[in-house]
């Protein structure tokens, strides 16, 4: 797991080879099963807009209602170590900035499958209750589009196969639409919940 730090234009983490291959062999195996299992905006709590109109067409599911122990989700199994309790990079973290505590003092997350096909994205919005949002990308194989945009900052960070990009939920941020190839999201709320 190689990450990159930044504070501008706001905090944001960048992490490179974000699972092993032992990792994403269970992954990609769990999102084997669930992958019929995908329920379209309404079924996993897709944002909407003021209208009430779903802005995005991409398929989900939320891992926290779908296992009631979250111990029989690799995914869920796999992530807690490395974004929960990896003492290095919440030591990185505090160094660089004030922010990072609404992450590393936290103790309340909610998870997120989704899938984005060609010509699918998700329009730009606020998670406004989210402290810290961690997404990682996944690819059966490699495509283009994707990426995540930042509207207000005119940032867009490429989306690459096992990355995972960490930022403040409540900055406005967009997927742009995917150009060819199925992309995966596994993402993870997490709320200013005291530990």
């Amino acid at each position: 797991m190689n990450y990159q730090i930044f504070n501008e234009p706001f905090p944001h983490v960048i992490v490179e080879d974000t699972f092993n291959s032992g990792e994403l062999e269970l992954i990609w195996r769990e999102i084997d099963f669930l992958e019929p299992k995908l329920k379209e905006p309404a079924g996993f709590y897709a944002a909407a807009d003021s209208n009430g109109d779903f802005i995005t067409n991409s398929k989900g599911i939320s891992l926290d209602d779908t296992y009631a122990d979250r111990d029989c989700s690799d995914i869920l199994s796999i992530v807690k170590p490395l974004f929960f309790n990896n003492t290095e990079l919440y030591d990185d973290l505090e160094k660089s900035s004030d922010y990072w505590v609404t992450w590393t003092k936290s103790t309340a997350d909610y998870t997120k499958l989704r899938k984005y096909s060609p010509g699918q994205g998700y329009n730009p919005h606020s998670d406004t209750w989210v402290h810290v949002l961690i997404s990682t990308t996944l690819y059966k194989e490699e495509g283009s589009g994707g990426d995540l945009y930042f509207p207000y900052h005119d940032l867009t960070i490429e989306t690459k196969h096992n990355q995972t990009v960490i930022f403040p939920g409540w900055i406005e941020h967009a997927v742009l639409d995917v150009e060819d190839h199925d992309r995966y999201a596994v993402t993870i709320f997490v709320t200013c919940a005291s530990s």
